[in-house]
């Protein structure tokens, strides 16, 4: 077997194989290691075989031929892999993708019954889908994970996505990208074209489903007409009928009656008509004008950009939309209503009624916002480059203004570009951000200036500005450029004493310092004076509990040449306000009086590999419980039930025991156990001593243990409010909860946000709950968190990408993406 092999499929038409390049290892934080990839075989041909050579890394022995299994190898950025795909019936195979850029480099051979190549997800991460097709047809649809390979997957990634959106959604997006996450409606202020065309093809099949009801079983009104009819056969003498007699009105030949009336031989009636012309089919006529015409001025704006592959893909799926939508406008209700609908129309039917209901509430969700929050739509992500360009721009006057004291309402001042489906800061001097203090120092920060004109030779335009203006000095200026990029090389940990961005990034600084000038005056013959006083590269990296990086040449020239770089990732922003601290002060680097604590840094790096191990807490037989527990410790193996879509289940590091108040008082957690091995097994090959009433057929997962430990400190069942909870089923938790977690009601609190939020309103003494909120399954992509936190009159859950959910009076929800905003809600509760 090659040992580089990520995974195998084989079927009966055609074998397939994807592995990783030699000699290289994208994977540099240990926190990564004990996240599961994803890889999701889904069959398209109805009598497909899958045969013997299936296989797949990084999960345990027993399940890597399990087709039932959806965990898999992880997947990375910037990484080369080899993917080979052949047929076995001598039919053409080829290898389909949304995204045609990420097959460029994917090539067919022998006649097309070989297809071989190189696939690099570049800067993206999330979930791809892949299509295996044999003779044209679909064979094999396979979905795995991409990662990245500098952030933390579950932390860093998420706050850093959650930053952004809290800004606008839309400058998280981009169109077409061949990863995916995962985002749900919601109400956000200003929704960009680009989210909106995600809802349009999130909600056009229900509304294509709708309309096609609607045509088959259709409401009609009645409508009266006036008709030419004899008059026998009048059907109906209502008082029209009656005033026409009497006027003699009508045609044809009088017949005279009693009392000298003249009687026509045709008369006009009003008769009724059922017609499809009615306000409701009038609403859906007008919504779907308004989708047709928003969906052309897309294509026109981007039919104006520059063309690509990737752009000739993107005006295809806007030409297609909108052949879809004009199909539903040739729909009989749809022709037939003519008009606008009544002014603030409302009706029962758009609510209720079968077809009207589901395309009025698709119609409705056009009108709402994204966010990335792990439901059940698609969306493509910007590159992390790009998205590591913003937020560090967000971190600077983050940082900046927490030093001074000061609140940015970042919403209503960061100007942002929308263009077509692209949504993106503006670039330029005006996009700027200032901050006046009481001594007339002020301090402004600009995202992408441009530095051009007289004085230089060539433009300068680095990321990010800081300019310090003091009373009666000129300005000086800051440079600071985001490179998400990394070098690790031995070699350039030996030169430089740390991981760091490459050379080149570190020339360009040097560039910027002495390019960048500043001229007194229009005069030739003044020289331009230099301002950059400094010039840093921001990358992506956290260092060890040892905190060498204080020791490096990258942190330490800094100060001696005004050249250097500082880590910068979400939660690890130390060196950076240190830095701006120094900047604030006046002062050099040695009066900094915020020093990153040696010791707490060791624990909350420790606690971050922590909170990615999945703890499961087992409980015991109701009435047999010192027999059932005594049969763990000595066969050393725990089962349950094995549950459906819970990948959890399968990542289980560590088992702990839950001792009932019957064993121990109070009740508590006291013992774990590392889990070996993770098998698939029938009830009925577990030899307990206990008669078992289950199936003896149901698959169970069966957990092979090493020895218990006891816990430093059991965990009791008191209860934050003194009184212990019931613990009748197994719980899920991670490592970071059960080494942190004094009572059994902490466990709840899985992630590294949670326990952040927890100490914060500790330390602010504020009075809060811990409730538990219903189940939800473990996405690697979404760990959203299970606790509510209720503080007063508000509550708090966190939710992965989406930030902490904050729902207030009226059940009514916002969303913030740091915990000081949370203390900050919360103080204003209680």
């Amino acid at each position: 077997m090659n040992p580089r092999d990520l995974f195998r499929i084989e079927t009966d038409r055609v074998r397939l194989s994807w592995s990783a390049a030699r000699g290289k290892d994208p994977c540099p934080l240990p926190s990564l290691a004990n996240v599961p990839g994803t890889l999701i075989v889904r069959p398209r041909r109805n009598s497909v075989v899958f045969e013997g050579d299936n296989w797949r890394s990084d999960v345990p022995d027993g399940l890597q031929a399990d087709l039932r299994v959806t965990i898999g190898p992880r997947l990375f950025e910037q990484t080369d892999y080899l993917v080979y795909a052949e047929t076995k019936t001598g039919e053409p195979v080829s290898i389909e993708h949304r995204d045609p850029a990420i097959l460029r480099d994917v090539h067919t051979s022998r006649g097309a019954k070989v297809v071989h190549g190189v696939v690099n997800f570049g800067n993206e991460v999330g979930h791809s889908n892949f299509s295996l097709r044999v003779a044209g047809r679909p064979e094999i649809d396979f979905e795995v994970e991409v990662f990245p390979s500098k952030l933390d997957y579950k932390s860093d990634y998420q706050e850093l996505v959650a930053d952004i959106q809290d800004i606008l959604t839309g400058l998280a997006f981009d169109y077409l990208k061949s990863t995916f996450q995962l985002g749900a409606p919601s109400t956000v202020r200003e929704p960009a074209h680009i989210e909106w065309l995600f809802l349009l093809k999130h909600a056009l099949s229900e509304l294509e489903r709708g309309l096609r009801y609607v045509t088959q079983h259709p409401h009609r009104s009645l409508t009266r007409e006036a008709q030419d009819v004899r008059a026998e056969r009048v059907r109906r003498v209502d008082s029209a009928i009656r005033r026409a007699i009497l006027r003699g009105s009508g045609s044809g030949q009088s017949t005279h009656l009693n009392a000298g009336i003249r009687l026509r031989q045709h008369l006009l009636e009003r008769r009724a008509r059922p017609t499809l012309d009615t306000p409701e089919h009038r609403w859906f006529a007008s919504r779907l004008e308004w989708i047709r015409r928003r969906l052309a001025f897309v294509r026109q704006a981007e039919a104006a950009r520059d063309p690509s592959v990737r752009r000739k893909k993107t005006l295809e799926e806007l030409e297609f939309l909108e052949t879809r939508i004009a199909r539903l406008e040739s729909l009989e209700p749809i022709t037939e209503a003519h008009g606008d609908p009544p002014s603030n129309f409302a009706s029962v039917q758009l609510l209720t009624a079968p077809g009207y209901k589901e395309a009025y509430r698709a119609c409705l969700i056009l009108s709402l916002g994204l966010r990335i929050s792990g439901d059940p739509v698609d969306l493509s992500v910007k590159d992390l480059n790009l998205l590591y360009e913003y937020w560090c721009f967000l971190a600077i006057v983050r940082c900046i203004a927490r030093e001074l004291g000061k609140s940015i309402p970042f919403a209503q001042l960061i100007k942002v570009e929308h263009q077509g489906l692209r949504v993106s800061l503006q670039k330029g001097k005006e996009q700027t951000i200032s901050f006046g203090r009481d001594d007339g120092r002020r301090i402004s920060v600009t995202y992408n200036p441009r530095f051009s004109g007289a004085a230089y030779l060539v433009p300068q335009q680095p990321d990010f500005l800081v300019s310090v203006e003091n009373p009666g000095w000129p300005s000086i200026r800051l440079i600071l450029d985001a490179k998400y990029r990394l070098d690790a090389t031995q070699q350039y940990q030996d030169q430089y004493g740390s991981p760091g961005p490459p050379d080149d990034a570190i020339n360009v600084l040097h560039r910027y310092r002495d390019a960048i000038v500043e001229a007194e005056g229009t005069s030739q013959d003044v020289k331009p004076k230099r301002t950059v006083v400094q010039g840093s590269a921001l990358f992506p990296y956290r260092e060890d509990a040892a905190g060498a990086y204080r020791k490096s040449k990258l942190w330490s020239a800094l100060e001696r040449i005004g050249v250097g770089a500082i880590p910068l990732l979400p939660s690890s922003e130390g060196y950076l306000s240190e830095w701006v601290r120094s900047v604030l002060t006046g002062g050099g680097w040695s009066i900094a009086d915020k020093i990153i604590p040696h010791r707490a840094q060791e624990h909350a790096w420790d606690w971050k590999i922590a909170a990615s191990e999945v703890v499961l807490v087992g409980v015991l037989r109701g009435g047999s419980e010192a027999e059932h527990y005594d049969w763990i410790q000595s066969e050393q193996t725990y089962y349950a039930r094995l549950l459906q879509k819970q990948n959890r289940q399968y990542a289980v590091k560590r088992l702990a025991i839950y001792l009932p108040s019957v064993l121990r008082r109070p009740g508590a957690v006291c013992r774990v156990a590392e889990v070996q091995a993770v098998e698939i097994v029938p009830r009925g090959q577990i030899r307990t001593p206990w008669r078992s009433l289950r199936d003896a057929s149901e698959s169970q997962l069966l957990y092979r243990l090493g020895p218990f430990i006891d816990l430093p400190i059991p965990i009791e069942n008191r209860g934050l409010d003194g009184e212990g909870a019931r613990f009748s089923s197994n719980r899920w938790t991670s490592r970071l909860a059960l080494e942190r977690a004094r009572d059994v009601k902490e466990l709840l609190l899985e992630t590294e946000p949670e326990w952040r939020l927890y100490e914060e309103l500790v330390s602010n003494d504020i009075e809060f709950e811990i409730t538990a909120g219903a189940a939800m399954l473990e996405k690697t992509e979404d760990p959203r968190g299970r606790a509510w936190f209720k503080v007063g009159q508000i509550n708090v859950q966190f939710r992965g990408a989406e930030g902490f959910v904050v729902r207030g009076e009226g059940q009514i929800e916002r969303h913030c993406a740091q915990a000081s905003q949370i203390i900050e809600l919360s103080l204003k509760s209680v």
